[in-house]
C-alpha cells in the first residue's frame, strides 16, 4: 500500500483513501475478516483481509497495522455480530507465526 494510505471510519461504512483515489466499503457488505501476522524479520505485522461479496466474486482489501486508521477500523469491525473479539490473543501468539484467523464470516442466512 502506499505510504499515504488512510482509513476513515463512519457509522455505516468504511474508506481506503490514498492521494488518487477513495475505495468506500459498508460494513454490511463485508462477508469475511481474516487477520494474521506477516513476519517483518525483527517485528510482525499484523494485517487483515476484509472480504466482500459471494464465491466467484469476491473482493478482498488488505489493510495493516501501521496504517492510519487501523485500529479505528478495528473497533468497529468488532462490533459486526459473531466478530471474534479474541482475535488479537490468536493473532499475537506465537511471534513470527502467521496464525491466520477467520475473526468475522458472515452467515448466509444474514447475508
Amino acid at each position: 500500500m502506499m505510504p499515504n494510505t488512510r482509513i476513515i471510519v463512519a457509522d455505516g461504512s468504511f474508506a481506503i483513501t490514498t492521494a488518487k483515489r477513495a475505495d468506500t466499503i459498508c460494513f454490511e457488505d463485508v462477508s469475511r475478516v481474516v487477520v494474521y501476522k506477516l513476519d517483518a524479520l525483527t517485528t510482525d505485522l499484523i494485517c487483515c483481509d476484509i472480504i466482500t461479496g459471494s464465491a466467484g466474486a469476491e473482493q478482498v482489501r488488505t489493510v495493516h497495522e501501521e496504517i492510519y486508521g487501523f485500529e479505528a477500523l478495528m473497533l468497529r469491525l468488532e462490533k459486526l455480530p459473531g466478530f471474534d473479539r479474541k482475535w488479537r490473543e490468536k493473532v499475537i501468539l506465537p511471534p513470527f507465526a502467521e496464525n491466520r484467523t477467520i475473526a468475522f464470516q458472515r452467515s448466509s442466512a444474514a447475508a
